[in-house]
């Protein structure tokens, strides 16, 4: 029986003091350089903690980032990658456009399926980094949805209140317009769009976009048309004020809504710590876009990272890099120093903004339209008239039925 009890306390022993001394000196083995692209400067202060908390652990690997401007970024990416001037590790956005797919034909993306640990991360999550049955990049647990962030102070004073149902929210916007007041910030981006087009989707219609959950429905039925004919419908009156074409990205939008400017903004939930740097003085909250029938919901999923380059001359320090991103430390980092809404329950949301939208929608969660879109179109044919088209239909040079028509063209083939 001592020798039972001598054994167990041996192999206890290993456990708690060697092996963490092994893992140390594994990190203390791995060496090199490695270079990280990211897409957009909201994400700056959550790459620099976690570099820097990763740093901690491997102090041996220097890391330098740049951040490329997202208009241009898939453009750039492929062009260094050509040249053999790629980064080691760069943010795609995994299968909610080609882009990854097309690397990962290339030979360009590591499979990281058996070099990361990937259980701190949802099925549901890692779905965004997978081709096929491998996975190609890690994804961060935030739940990058769609919200619309008001000027509390504008509402207060105007004796607005927030709209419970989707006709409330139509009413509201004649009530500013005639105010003097431009309703939305909205840029004339294609993704600025769909960021609003999407959850005013889901209150025009909850049952047609709780549907997309199983994608047995087509992105370009009737509710979509209508609802797009409703956001045109908007910009004819002027909701996003006369000169909304000229704000070219989301950056501006939210800049405009920040400097009080407008009333409200329809955009993403991580672009709330934009919005308070632009100007920490103001008072906003966010809510989500009832339904006619009182119902609210979060369009979203969770958020694309990093994807190794297969030909990184640290591939040890790549890999080391993109396995400490998956893990419950990095993952907790990313969200609370983002304030994004958490998509993890073991993440607590850091922000009084994150966790009022996340409470908005009241636990319905759909599926994004885009997402569906990629799915259904996996050329990602679909998404590029989307993308060439969409301003398009604004401007009247074709019509909504026009656009669903082409992109329903390029499911179907």
């Amino acid at each position: 029986m001592k020798a039972k009890v001598k054994t167990a306390f041996f192999l206890a022993f290993l456990l708690v003091v060697l092996l963490p001394n092994a893992h140390a000196q594994n990190s203390a083995q791995i060496s090199g350089y490695i270079t990280i692209w990211e897409h957009n400067y909201s994400y700056k202060d959550s790459l620099e903690a976690v570099i820097s908390a990763f740093q901690k652990q491997y102090p041996d690997v220097e890391i330098e980032y740049t951040i490329k401007p997202y208009g241009d970024y898939d453009d750039l990416l492929k062009l260094a990658i050509q040249a053999g001037s790629g980064p080691d590790l760069f943010w795609t956005n995994g299968t909610a456009t080609s882009t990854m797919g097309e690397l990962v034909e290339d030979g360009v993306c590591l499979d990281l399926s058996d070099v990361v640990n990937f259980k701190f991360l949802s099925n549901n999550a890692l779905d965004l980094g997978k081709v096929g049955n491998h996975i190609y990049s890690v994804p961060w647990m935030t739940m990058d949805t769609r919200t619309c962030y008001y000027n509390k102070d504008m509402f207060a004073e105007n004796g607005w209140d927030v709209p419970k149902t989707l006709s409330e929210f139509d009413d509201l916007l004649v009530t500013i317009k005639e105010k003097g007041i431009t309703p939305i910030s909205l840029g004339s981006d294609s993704w600025c769009i769909l960021f609003i087009f999407e959850p005013v989707l889901a209150a025009y219609d909850p049952i047609y976009c709780a549907a997309f959950q199983e994608e047995n429905v087509c992105v370009t039925d009737k509710p979509a048309r209508d609802t797009l004919n409703m956001l045109v419908r908007w910009a004819e009156n002027g909701y996003y004020g006369d000169d909304w074409l000229s704000i070219a990205d989301s950056d501006v939008q939210n800049f405009s809504f920040a400097t009080e400017k407008t009333a409200m903004t329809v955009a993403g939930s991580w672009d709330a710590v934009v919005i308070n740097k632009n100007n920490p003085m103001l008072n906003f909250g966010a809510f989500s876009i009832p339904s006619d029938d009182g119902t609210t919901g979060l369009v979203g999923t969770a958020a694309n990272g990093f994807s190794v380059n297969s030909n990184s001359r640290s591939i040890d320090a790549a890999i080391a890099f993109a396995d400490f991103c998956a893990g419950e430390e990095a993952q907790t980092i990313w969200v609370q120093t983002l304030g994004a809404v958490p998509g993890n329950d073991q993440i607590q949301a850091s922000t009084n903004i994150a966790k009022e939208i996340a409470e908005s929608g009241k636990g319905n969660i759909y599926k994004s339209w885009q997402s569906v879109l990629s799915h259904q179109s996996p050329s990602g044919e679909a998404f590029s008239i989307y993308e060439r088209d969409i301003l398009k239909v604004f401007l009247g040079e074709i019509t909504v039925d026009d656009f669903m028509d082409s992109i329903a063209a390029a499911i179907v083939s």
